[in-house]
């Protein structure tokens, strides 16, 4: 048995995923989130294992014959589940959502039951046989378009879960240091582009679109998939598990959150006031907890009136101030201060989100700003 440069690349995807999915399991704090994530790098490191022992004849030794190793369709419900447990403030694991993993059940159930059944017969045609009576390439067919919906589904519910948490962040906390998880949004975009490749990966082969022996579409797409494992690993292990509690108001706030025209008017008035007068925008941590407790309000009743009656989140809010509050600094003659010491003093605590904002609201860089105005 010897190994290509392709099967290099895989061990080298799955040798990361091993190395990050144990130091999530055993080097961090309990968090159900690592488990989870931890898993379905594991169950992409199994699928490698797959395709390492297929391309190199092993799955058709005879000892290796329907090696039990049907893990495809965890991956998907276990990459939603650490979504959730990242980012839900009340979740919490219940027993029914084993229900997520019935198809992964079924189908490793199947694979394990029919390794047993044929382990010990003397030859692969005698296997084939056996294996051909249970109906193995009907199942296997049905199990690959189930993955297909799998991940499909929960990229969807997935990237609904994201973006709603991203709201909340905008919503709730002008922290310009608070973690927005882009990266996460960054792999739900390239699974999706996984997906759609092997959905297109899986019509030539039934419809025979290319030559019988050609593999280089698949060893393309397993190649792609090593990368984008590599990619999960290395930035899961070094990201911390955001502060919920920051952007989720609690149950007594969330019961009564209305109020009439008139009151939200008045109280995002007595919100501008205060931003003007007192500045509080300069306070680096700011939450909405914080600007909601001096109005005597809810945090859910001031971040509604900021969304309706202001047309914009709190961090934009927010962030309008600061970056005001930074161009008079950065004109004035007898400035001396670097750009990142102004952007301190003007609440930013994160270089790389002031200039990402400064960019954003001027459409400038802070050096062309201070350029075009002198």
């Amino acid at each position: 048995m010897t190994f290509s440069f392709f099967d290099l690349l895989l061990l080298i995807g799955m040798t990361q995923g091993v190395i990050a999915s144990l130091l999530l399991l055993f080097t961090r704090d309990e968090n159900p989130s690592h488990v989870f994530l931890a898993l379905a790098i594991l169950s992409f490191c199994l699928l490698f294992l797959k395709i390492i022992m297929n391309y190199n004849g092993m799955l058709s030794m005879l000892s290796f014959r329907y090696f039990p190793n049907s893990f495809e369709l965890a991956t998907a419900p276990l990459f939603y589940f650490y979504l959730l447990a990242l980012t839900d403030n009340g979740f919490k694991w219940r027993m029914r959502n084993l229900i997520h993993f019935l198809p992964f059940a079924l189908a490793q159930g199947y694979a394990l039951l029919l390794f047993f059944v044929v382990h010990d017969l003397p030859t692969i045609h005698a296997k084939d046989s056996i294996a051909s009576e249970l109906h193995y390439v009907l199942i296997k067919e049905v199990e690959d378009w189930l993955i297909v919906i799998s991940i499909f589904s929960y990229l969807f519910f997935g990237y609904r879960k994201y973006i709603q948490f991203h709201k909340q962040v905008k919503d709730n906390t002008a922290d310009s240091a608070y973690p927005t998880l882009s990266w996460l949004r960054n792999i739900l975009m390239l699974s999706a582009l996984l997906v759609v490749w092997l959905l297109i990966n899986m019509t030539i082969s039934r419809l025979n679109l290319l030559e019988a022996d050609t593999e280089i579409h698949w060893k393309l797409y397993f190649i792609y998939q090593a990368a984008v494992t590599y990619y999960l690993s290395f930035m899961a292990y070094r990201q911390q598990k955001p502060d919920l509690q920051q952007i989720y108001p609690s149950e007594d706030h969330r019961k009564n959150n209305g109020v009439s025209a008139e009151t939200a008017k008045s109280l995002a008035q007595e919100l501008l006031l205060l931003l003007e007068h007192e500045k509080i925008y300069l306070e680096p941590g700011l939450n909405i907890r914080q600007v909601a407790k001096k109005l005597s309000v809810s945090p859910s009743i001031m971040s509604k009136v900021i969304n309706e009656q202001l047309n914009k989140s709190f961090r934009e809010l927010i962030n309008e101030y600061r970056i005001e509050d930074i161009k008079v600094k950065l004109i004035e003659p007898e400035n001396t201060a670097s750009i990142l010491s102004l952007a301190l003093e003007s609440g930013f605590n994160s270089e790389a989100s002031f200039y990402r904002v400064f960019k954003n609201n001027t459409g400038q860089t802070p050096k062309a700003f201070i350029k075009s105005q002198r």
